[in-house]
């Protein structure tokens, strides 16, 4: 991978200076190495090397000292700054999200995850950051416990893992209810309500740097831990949160929470695409004819919604195809197939579908539906995607 990028850093010891001159000098990317002990010029050497990103070593044996990379950040408020430490913790994170850090990175470096980051840069250089445009995709039950969250975290997952050239986020929006963080075996760093609480300054740099990595290339932000109530969270507050998560991310999963209410309504009607979770129930059908109704109410089109027939088993239900059409009056349906016993076991052990039960009928139909997102974002079509043989349409 030729980059044409000059990643730099101010290094404490030679120890970090070879680990991460090997990554970067190994994706051949132009790799400038500061000691820190230059100091007040610190700022001029980066400049004059040309740097397009800069990784700071930080201090771990004073208590985390963040002053210089603190420093650094502020005077090079114009280019990407990271810092470096074997083992931050919580209240050094915060601080460097205050002041404006691009992300946090362990020490000794992760290889694959710095190339996707490299990458990244690359995809970003001459191009306005603010250009940035996500795809908003918001998930949502038509029933509690119908399966929103393994459908948004696996279809995250496998989005992320397709092509890591897209930035992708899952963000769980279920403030009381909310899972997503027992499906993913990860040290997070914040939470969905600690961007939302500060969304009037909240930035593209600030929310990266709440966000926490999986190693599918899946950046995510989980619910509080404890019940919230809803009216904690402002239509202000949202709005500021959309746009912001549009600017900073290619591909974003909502797992929204089956409530209906002014901020729950905006982030609908600002989704790109809407999957609602059913099962082959007569009661979770009718929630579903609900929430439809006031869909329309609320001037969302039919054209941005699909249904996911959770759970599916092709005998034993009582309600058919027509049955489903008939009371919907939605054209797009995906099936995905019911495996109770991979789902527990993904959850149990806190990873994805893709890696606790690959060969599952589950696994393969939600990735069919990721591939086809990826298709759509991308405009390449992927050689094993197979959405179109399952997805049902009323002739």
């Amino acid at each position: 991978m030729s980059t044409g990028l000059v990643i730099g850093l101010i290094y404490r010891n030679e120890t970090t200076k070879a680990q991460f001159g090997q990554i970067v000098t190994g994706l051949k990317a132009g790799f400038v190495a500061l000691p820190f002990t230059l100091n007040g010029s610190l700022v001029s050497k980066v400049r004059e090397a040309g740097c397009h990103a800069l990784i700071v070593e930080g201090n771990d044996e004073e208590e985390q000292d963040s002053s210089l990379v603190e420093a650094l950040i502020t005077e090079l408020s114009d280019i990407p700054v990271y810092a470096a430490f074997r083992e931050p913790g919580v209240d050094i994170i915060r601080r460097l999200m205050r002041v404006g850090a691009r992300d946090v990175i362990p020490v000794p470096p992760a290889e694959d995850d710095l190339k996707r980051e490299l990458s990244r840069l690359k995809t970003s250089m001459g191009k306005d950051g603010d250009s940035r445009k996500g795809k908003i995709i918001s998930i949502i039950n038509s029933k509690s416990g119908s399966g929103a969250t393994t459908i948004a975290v696996n279809m995250a997952c496998d989005i992320a893992a397709m092509d890591e050239e897209l930035k992708v986020a899952l963000i769980d929006l279920d403030i009381q209810f909310g899972c997503v963080s027992l499906y993913l075996d990860v040290k997070w760093q914040a939470n969905v309500m600690d961007a939302l609480g500060q969304a009037s300054r909240l930035d593209k740099t600030m929310l990266s740097a709440m966000m926490s990595h999986h190693d599918s290339g899946l950046y995510a932000l989980p619910a509080p831990t404890k019940i919230t109530r809803l009216d904690r969270i402002s239509t202000a507050d949202v709005k500021k949160f959309m746009e912001v998560i549009r600017q900073t991310f290619d591909v974003v999963v909502l797992d929204l929470p089956k409530a209906i209410n002014d901020w729950n309504e905006e982030i609908l009607k600002a989704s790109d695409d809407i999957y609602v979770v059913i099962q082959r129930s007569l009661a979770i059908l009718r929630d579903a004819r609900l929430l439809m109704s006031y869909f329309h109410s609320a001037g969302i089109e039919d054209d941005k919604v699909t249904i996911v027939d959770n759970r599916y088993r092709s005998k034993h239900s009582a309600v058919t195809d027509k049955q489903i059409f008939d009371t919907l009056k939605i054209e797009r349906m995906i099936r995905v197939a019911n495996d109770y016993d991979a789902v527990m076991g993904s959850q149990d052990h806190g990873m994805p579908l893709s890696k606790h039960a690959k060969h599952s009928r589950i696994c393969k139909d939600i990735h069919q539906i990721s591939e086809k997102i990826v298709e759509e974002i991308t405009g390449e079509k992927r050689e094993q995607a197979g959405l179109l043989g399952r997805l049902i349409r009323r002739h």
